[in-house]
């Protein structure tokens, strides 16, 4: 996403609420991203932090409730496996 792309999300008549939960799970992704890198500039624009906020809201609560991620993958469990084995349970040395 390029600087003129952002701008049209960042333009002030348009809903951030109403935008971020429209937008498909790649785009949103490619938006934070967008966002992230321009809040590390300099000078971001008014509004970008608050934007910000929200698509990372909106994709903690997809991720969450398991609507609209990418690939079709279910919300995380209490049980799920991370990268080091079982959350709680002790990985064997040796």
């Amino acid at each position: 996403m390029n600087e003129a792309d952002l701008a049209r999300y960042l333009d002030e008549t348009v809903d951030p609420a109403a935008a971020v939960t429209a937008l498909p799970d790649s785009s949103l992704a490619e938006l934070a991203d967008a966002l992230y890198r321009h809040l590390d500039t300099p000078n971001p624009a008014f509004g970008a932090h608050s934007w910000y906020t929200q698509v990372a809201e909106e994709l903690q609560l997809r991720r969450l409730t398991g609507e609209g991620l990418l690939g079709g993958e279910s919300a995380a469990q209490p049980d799920d496996l991370g990268p080091a084995g079982p959350a709680g349970q002790e990985v064997p040395a040796g």
